[in-house]
């Protein structure tokens, strides 16, 4: 029986993963010694453009570069060769979708990126660029000055563990070349052009930064920004490059983040970030700001949570792949190897997936027994009667075909085996579930009363007193105790937006909506929401309904950039960094103080900051005098 997978050199190709005008890619893993083996993917040119010497020699170039690349955020090429007049590129296997194909699940099921999320997407993004742009030729020693040329969500991987990866390096310049004689070969990726490159001109690295900025204006806005009824009027709206302002579209987009999109797409490269870092900087200082707790495991959950069904399939096939090997039968006049599956269907069949973590692969019962048989069976092999290496061979082949059909037989027995046992007593089995069935409940029912207990006894203290008091006359409770001094002093605190920081006499207790606990009247309660004015206010008594909400306004800002050497720095009473970009309210007095932690001295200035303006100051360390 022929095998369904082909061999490509050293490699074992196991399924076409995509396929295109160029090239096609498969899953594919490499033939290795003692059972080492990694998945990759192998991207094949096709038949027809190895015949183009042009072609060929840009290919053989670009991969040459594609190769030096090594970074977190960019697909690694580990091998490239030629194979039965065919060239290829190994390359790193993302297990996970490209940005397109995820915001096309997404907008089936009425999804959207969060702010953070897109901001976390493109800031590894502009990581991985940044490395590509700087990438030295180890060879010379001089800048290879690498440009992506066809950035768009097509290109960028995001994993299921959270990872984005920039994939095409290389070949794009290649493609753009040999491709854009033909009309209509670049069809879908002229919304993701610059406006130089649009208009013929010399194109560098800024391009890209351009190309990210579309992106990302695309995830925010959720929807294109350049797209158009046809590829000309496409064009004409990427030369125009009108670009609205985000919080037009969505008021609750904060303006530093749209301040740092307009700057990324700006007609005038000259006035866009001059380089990757710049862009990957600000991104990285907004979400640290405006996210801290941010992570990467959030991100992989949330990508987990939408490809769920195809993970447990893909798991799945991982296992089945793990078992395809090769096999080199030697005959008279040379060597022919073969591709030979062993999937062991009874253990394969038998394969559960824990579907909360999508990570723990476990075997059921069955598994477990027609493996172990397997194991023993097979350790106990004895073929010293056998004279010849070929007929070794064939009593091996024996041997295991019928130790497989033991097995299959065998574990099949074990599936069946409730249904055919003799002792089997269905009325028993009927009365032992009702037994556990019976048993669960009380014990979700207790535990649920517990619960229940434990959150009244801490967060109502009303409640708390008023089992004391009927504890008393057991001597089990003191009603004169601090639960009765705190009934009726706890006080909700709520803002509109939410998320506000709470500072209760200039401690930070939390952030809105928070149950606060009042112990003494009256106390200064300060509210600070990022966009928004500070509130403060002395609260003298509780309110009626122990509600206190608060509807924060928005406040203009700009942004302070305050540098100083060995001392701290305090903008507003809020601790900053040296060169940390800190928001502050616009057209008001700023203070900004600097204090030296060996002499304890400060010193201090007031500035003032326009709406949107960026303003670096220079504070000399306290004098120690």
């Amino acid at each position: 029986m022929q095998s369904p997978y082909e061999t490509f050199g050293n490699y074992i190709l196991l399924e076409k993963l995509a396929s295109g005008g160029m090239a096609e890619v498969y899953l594919a893993k490499k033939i290795a010694a003692s059972g080492v083996q990694k998945f990759v993917a192998v991207k094949r040119i096709l038949q027809q453009f190895s015949d183009s010497e042009d072609f060929i020699q840009m290919f053989k170039d670009e991969a040459k570069i594609a190769i030096n690349l090594s970074h977190s955020n960019v697909v690694s090429i580990y091998d490239f060769g030629v194979q039965s007049n065919q060239f290829y590129i190994v390359m790193e296997f993302v297990e996970g979708r490209n940005l397109r194909q995820i915001l096309n699940r997404m907008k089936k099921g009425s999804k959207y990126f969060t702010t953070s999320q897109v901001v976390y997407i493109t800031k590894q993004v502009a990581a991985g660029l940044d490395h590509a742009h700087r990438c030295i030729d180890p060879t010379t020693g001089q800048p290879l000055n690498i440009i992506h040329r066809d950035m768009s969500p097509q290109n960028v991987m995001l994993s299921f563990e959270g990872e984005s990866k920039i994939v095409d390096f290389g070949i794009a310049k290649a493609e753009t070349q040999i491709e854009s004689t033909r009309a209509g070969t670049l069809k879908g990726k002229f919304g993701y052009m610059s406006p130089e490159q649009v208009e013929g001109q010399v194109i560098d690295s800024r391009t890209d930064i351009f190309a990210i900025g579309i992106m990302v204006w695309e995830m925010l806005a959720n929807q294109r920004l350049f797209l158009a009824n046809s590829e000309i009027n496409t064009l004409r709206k990427i030369r125009e490059c009108n670009v609205p302002s985000l919080r037009k579209i969505n008021p609750n987009i904060p303006s530093e983040l749209d301040h740092i999109v307009l700057k990324a797409l700006k007609k005038d490269k000259s006035q866009r970030y001059q380089t990757s870092a710049e862009l990957q900087r600000d991104l990285q200082g907004f979400l640290s700001r405006f996210d801290p707790d941010f992570s990467v495991q959030d991100f992989s959950s949330f990508i987990k949570g939408l490809f769920s069904e195809e993970i447990i399939e893909i798991r799945k096939k991982q296992i089945v792949y793990s078992q395809v090997t090769v096999a080199s039968k030697h005959q008279e006049f040379g060597d022919k190897t073969e591709v030979v599956t062993e999937t062991h269907s009874a253990v394969i069949d038998s394969l559960s997936f824990d579907e909360m973590s999508l990570n723990t692969i476990t075997r059921s019962k069955t598994a477990d027994n027609s493996q172990i048989i397997r194991q023993e069976r097979i350790s106990g092999l004895d073929f010293s009667k056998a004279t010849s290496n070929k007929e070794q061979q064939k009593a091996r082949d024996r041997q295991l075909r019928k130790l497989r059909k033991n097995a299959k037989e065998r574990a099949q027995a074990y599936r069946q085996n409730t249904f055919t046992n003799t002792n089997y007593n269905p009325n028993k089995v009927m009365k032992n579930s009702s037994q556990d069935a019976t048993l669960l409940t009380v014990i979700f029912a207790l535990s649920f009363l517990l619960g229940l207990f434990a959150y009244l006894n801490k967060f109502h203290p009303e409640f708390r007193h008023k089992m004391c008091v009927s504890l008393q006359s057991f001597g089990l409770c003191n009603p004169s105790n601090r639960d009765v001094a705190t009934t009726e002093k706890i006080m909700s605190i709520q803002s509109n937006p939410k998320g506000a920081t709470v500072y209760i006499n200039k401690q930070k207790v939390g952030k809105t909506p928070l149950d606060f606990n009042v112990k003494e009247l009256p106390f200064n309660l300060v509210l600070r929401g990022y966009g928004y004015k500070t509130y403060k206010a002395e609260i003298k008594q509780i309110p009626s309904d122990r509600v206190l909400d608060v509807s924060l306004k928005r406040a203009a800002s700009g942004w302070l950039i305050v540098r100083t050497v060995g001392s701290e720095i305090y903008v507003n009473d809020i601790r900053a960094n040296s060169n940390q970009k800190v928001a502050v309210p616009a057209n008001t007095k700023v203070n900004v103080r600097v204090v030296s932690p060996i002499t304890g001295k400060s010193s201090e200035i007031q500035v003032t900051v326009s709406e949107g303006e960026t303003k670096p100051i220079v504070l000399q360390p306290p004098s120690s005098n």
